[in-house]
């Protein structure tokens, strides 16, 4: 290999960004070293591996699914989406101004309105982001005794637990595939079937390399507020999927998320200086105006 032919590999790897990878063992969110513990909450995303026990398969075929016509039976709960309403919803379906559409559902919700296979996945995601939301937590010094208030009670699932599906419309051109942005909640973990999500890391956009075996872990902006007075602060990470193009022959983007955070109903809250859990804002004021800023209309359920 020439020093010209070199110079380019090394350019191309040092354009990506690895993430910190974790493991979740006994309900315990394990990193290799401090450092990556450290890093993953600067960076406010990190990898953690899909246990043996989760298969995907059923979630990233119903993002292949969940928007085409209905077939017109009642029982087929792959298809329709798009012209179903979810009346018990306050999310539900919605065409969003990039490349996506997609389908938010609450948990309460997904044995109603999902096959039984994608609720199953669903349920088990749940469990294993709720255990990597507390390890977090340890992390990040937020005492035990505050964290129901704070999530408004996620273990006992009574704060906001949804999935988003996701199906990006690469025939959709000149547009963002997603917009750049930073999740509003504590946590979203993220499976996808594609590469093309990228980071806002030290001033400029870096493609994040695949892990194969591994879900994505966004840290969103409950994290940011509650934390940003203490000596530790997370971040909130900023990320977006560029436009995507038709590739012949290969299906488009696929991913579908667990996220949790406080409900629209109560504050987000944020620690002072002296350590004091104090109420910031109206989490869907909050929502309100973030989505504002991004160009887009909040849900109108809510």
């Amino acid at each position: 290999m020439t020093d010209t032919a070199q110079a380019r590999r090394e350019e191309r790897e040092e354009a990506h960004l690895v993430l910190p990878a974790a493991e979740v063992d006994a309900g315990t969110l394990r990193f290799a070293t401090a450092d990556d513990t450290e890093r993953a909450l600067s960076i406010g995303a990190f990898n953690v591996a899909v246990p043996e026990d989760l298969d995907v398969r059923a979630g990233l075929g119903f993002c292949r699914t969940f928007y085409q016509p209905g077939t017109g039976d009642p029982a087929d709960r792959h298809r329709g989406h798009r012209d179903h309403g979810h009346p018990a919803s306050k999310l539900g379906y919605e065409d969003r101004p990039d490349q996506v559409e997609q389908l938010q559902l609450e948990s309460f919700l997904w044995q109603e309105y999902l096959p039984d296979e994608v609720t199953a996945v669903l349920r088990r995601m749940r469990r294993l982001t709720l255990d990597i939301l507390y390890g977090v937590f340890d992390a990040a010094g937020v005492p035990e005794g505050d964290r129901d208030v704070i999530t408004g009670g996620a273990p006992q699932d009574t704060g906001l637990c949804y999935t988003t599906v996701n199906h990006y419309r690469a025939g959709l051109s000149d547009r963002a595939g997603i917009v750049e942005h930073s999740d509003s909640g504590f946590i979203t973990t993220i499976c996808t079937d594609q590469p093309g999500y990228e980071i806002l890391h030290e001033g400029r956009w870096l493609p994040v390399r695949e892990r194969p075996g591994h879900f994505t872990v966004n840290l969103g902006d409950a994290f940011r507020v509650l934390t940003r007075k203490l000596p530790g602060p997370v971040t909130a990470v900023y990320h977006r999927v560029p436009e995507l193009r038709p590739d012949a022959g290969i299906p488009d983007r696929s991913s579908f998320t667990v996220y949790m955070g406080p409900r629209y109903d109560m504050p987000l809250y944020q620690y002072d200086t002296a350590g004091r859990l104090q109420e910031y804002q109206s989490f869907r004021d909050f929502s309100v105006e973030k989505a504002g800023r991004l160009g887009y209309d909040f849900h109108s359920r809510v």
